[in-house]
């Protein structure tokens, strides 16, 4: 260990325990240097020119920064870049996704599924904890051949939420690499005509808005802000301004606390106040989706008829 130098240490720190002869050598160290590190077992052999300090744990980031080290001007995408980005709704998946160009040799790799491309351009690859990965609305198309329609149009959704993609990058993207042939390419394109308003906070939303608009209840989700008469502004989860009818969805933990109860409880009071009807869905509800749909719509057009009932009278 002693023969390595500190920046060759920095090195290895900052790319998961993973170095190449190119970093070694700007590092200074030599062709019979790097041998005897070999043989006494401090750096192990990974790929041609690609190595990694045997004290390192061989987690999905160090394979994921061999494949990087190996093909420098691909990236790691699909559910890998997914899992680690934070993505929800990934596939178990144990194989490596990495993006190259097309005419690149590419030998059988346990582990490593290829995936190859005409063009990798810079806003297709970013830099994150040493590893190269998709950009993220890279990985917003390149997700789109992984994920059905629904799971798509959820990460979609937490992307815009969460701020790392925009509309307009999104269509840039559809304009550069949508074609018919390219796997994945329609569902994105279905993904883009889906959007509207601010995004679904939770894949839960995603699915029960899309289970409504099939049931005819004209669902908007997250776009509304309400001031009530105490100056408090509200956003609803799903709703259907033209009748004052939404529904909240209860089913992340803070909603069990019992502040978050309090807090519920004062906000629909506020709510009621402003002639609005509130339908609460709990965590328990979103275990038969379809059922729950079918209640919720019912009740959407018994407050409609009610509604009319009221301006004829």
């Amino acid at each position: 260990m002693s023969e390595l130098p500190a920046a060759s240490l920095a090195w290895l720190a900052a790319h998961h325990g993973v170095i190449t002869t190119r970093a070694l050598r700007s590092h200074g160290v030599g062709r019979s240097t790097l041998i005897r590190l070999l043989s006494r077992g401090v750096l192990e052999h990974a790929t041609k020119g690609v190595f990694v300090i045997a004290s390192s744990r061989n987690t999905l980031e160090r394979r994921c920064a061999v494949q990087c080290a190996t093909h420098p001007a691909g990236f790691i995408t699909g559910p890998t870049a997914g899992m680690l980005g934070g993505v929800r709704r990934m596939p178990r998946s144990s194989a490596i996704h990495v993006s190259v160009r097309h005419g690149v040799h590419l030998p059988i790799t346990s582990g490593v599924v290829w995936r190859q491309t005409t063009v990798i351009r810079a806003v297709d690859r970013e830099e994150r904890d040493g590893i190269v990965l998709a950009s993220w609305p890279r990985l917003a198309f390149d997700l789109a051949a992984d994920l059905n329609r629904l799971d798509h149009l959820s990460v979609v959704n937490q992307l815009l939420h969460e701020r790392k993609v925009t509309v307009e990058e999104l269509a840039a993207f559809d304009e550069r690499l949508g074609h018919p042939a390219r796997p994945g390419s329609s569902r994105f394109r279905r993904t883009l005509i889906s959007l509207g308003g601010a995004p679904n906070e939770s894949h839960p939303e995603v699915v029960l808005a899309d289970l409504l608009r099939h049931r005819d209840v004209p669902v908007e989700h997250q776009s509304r802000v309400i001031r009530s008469s105490s100056g408090q502004w509200f956003r609803i989860d799903l709703a259907v301004p033209g009748v004052r009818w939404g529904i909240e969805l209860d089913i992340h933990p803070e909603h069990r606390t019992i502040e978050g109860h309090a807090a519920d409880a004062e906000r629909r009071r506020e709510l009621h106040r402003m002639a609005w009807q509130i339908e609460t869905v709990s965590e328990h509800d979103m275990a038969d989706p379809e059922r729950l749909a079918d209640d919720l719509a019912g009740l959407y057009r018994l407050r409609v008829a009610a509604q009319a009932h009221r301006s004829v009278s």
